[in-house]
């Protein structure tokens, strides 16, 4: 059976885990993977952006924000802001009225100074969280196997079978290192080479 959706997941989870009685918990062994892959995967089909309103010096991050890549004035021309430390910001305080540098403090992207000219966040979502009113996502749609052996970690680690989930773990950790092996190659391109004549 192919793994297309939310519920053929849930079939399959429970198949190759050969327990019928998981049906209460499956959900949760799913949200467990989800939030493992929300730590791990800073890949491209996750960046996204956003223009952000800064004309009080802070905003909140976006919801759904996992890891910023850049946050750009949107000046003429743009202008990519500085990332400094909340204790590097507060060493550099000043009375400047030009935005140059931002930080994160608590859930909040704070800038070195108000400005009239919105922000843009380029940054990494997070999974949009499989459920029964969102049946996939594009790590469903690309990696099934991914949200497989995650699942089927937390459904060993739930029954106790050490043996069992660290082999699971050990599969969603390689399928991990595949998908950003993947998204690094699509990045980078064809390798260079000089042909000789």
């Amino acid at each position: 059976m192919a793994i297309t959706s939310y519920s053929t997941l849930k079939t399959a989870i429970a198949a190759w885990a050969h327990r019928s009685d998981l049906t209460d918990v499956i959900d949760d062994f799913i949200d467990i993977a989800e939030s493992h892959f929300n730590r791990e995967l800073r890949v491209s089909q996750q960046e996204t952006s956003t223009d952000l309103d800064v004309s009080t010096g802070s905003v909140d991050l976006p919801a759904d924000c996992a890891a910023i890549r850049n946050i750009k004035l949107l000046t003429s021309p743009v202008m990519e802001l500085v990332y400094v430390t909340p204790a590097e910001m507060d060493r550099l305080a000043d009375n400047s009225t030009d935005v140059l540098r931002y930080t994160i403090l608590a859930d909040k992207i704070v800038l070195n100074a108000a400005s009239s000219t919105n922000i843009r966040v380029i940054y990494y979502a997070k999974l949009t969280a499989l459920s029964d009113n969102n049946t996939s996502n594009w790590l469903l749609e690309t990696h099934a196997e991914a949200y497989l052996y995650g699942a089927l970690a937390e459904v060993f680690k739930y029954s106790m079978d050490d043996e069992q989930a660290a082999k699971y773990a050990g599969m969603v950790n390689e399928s991990i290192a595949g998908i950003k092996r993947l998204d690094s190659y699509r990045k980078s391109g064809q390798s260079m080479f000089v042909r000789v004549a």
